[in-house]
């Protein structure tokens, strides 16, 4: 529809739900913008689309509303820095800036929230901001398998491919040094990875399994 407002300049929908009919006009400008899609980048990209709509359940919803399939939003990030800690801050303000005291968590009640910056993505339609702050969980991910890693550590922990990939160099060099601590450090970092308490050295999280 949008494509060809030359041929459709106005469009009308009437919906009748028992005694209650409600009424929703979409009128699409005969101009040039009318072709474009939005882009969340600019502010003025709002006017290429006029409607109106009487009615409050209408089908343009809030773009703060929107699944996360139609957004895209900044990444939580550590306060002090990948595999850092430092002193709780005096205030909290940190969590307005898309910032995380700690990532991750063992358990779902574990993870911090964070607000982050969203932006709807361009052609998406919605009533609203375009660009708005969401609260997220402090979680980030960066291609680490927890199925996979176990196998390193089972089959080549002994070689110290398992540390290699989550980012623990330093330690892999001595585990490799001497061939997995000569057994011991191979054996207890499997149940460190099985307990859950070896993880990725950037504090990112396992990739989910869908």
């Amino acid at each position: 529809m949008r494509r060809l407002p030359w041929l459709i300049p106005f469009f009308l929908v009437n919906i009748s739900n028992g005694n209650n009919e409600f009424r929703i006009e979409f009128e699409y400008p005969n101009n040039e913008k009318s072709e474009k899609c939005f882009d969340s980048s600019k502010e003025n990209d709002l006017l290429d689309l006029f409607y109106v709509s009487t009615n409050p359940l209408g089908p343009v919803v809030e773009c703060r509303f929107l699944e996360n399939s139609f957004i895209l939003c900044e990444d939580p990030v550590p306060l002090y820095g990948p595999g850092q800690t430092g002193q709780q801050p005096a205030n909290e303000s940190f969590r307005n800036e898309g910032k995380c005291l700690k990532m991750g968590g063992y358990r779902a009640e574990d993870v911090e929230f964070t607000n982050v910056k969203c932006r709807v993505l361009p052609c998406i339609e919605c009533h609203g901001p375009r660009t708005f702050t969401k609260s997220t969980p402090c979680i980030i991910y960066n291609g680490h398998y927890f199925l996979t890693t176990l196998l390193y550590s089972i089959f080549l922990g002994v070689v110290a491919v398992d540390r290699f990939c989550l980012g623990y160099s330093a330690m892999a060099v001595g585990k490799l040094m001497t061939l997995g601590g000569f057994g011991i450090w191979w054996i207890v970092d499997i149940f460190l990875l099985v307990l859950g308490v070896l993880g990725p050295a950037d504090d990112s999280s396992w990739e989910p399994y869908y």
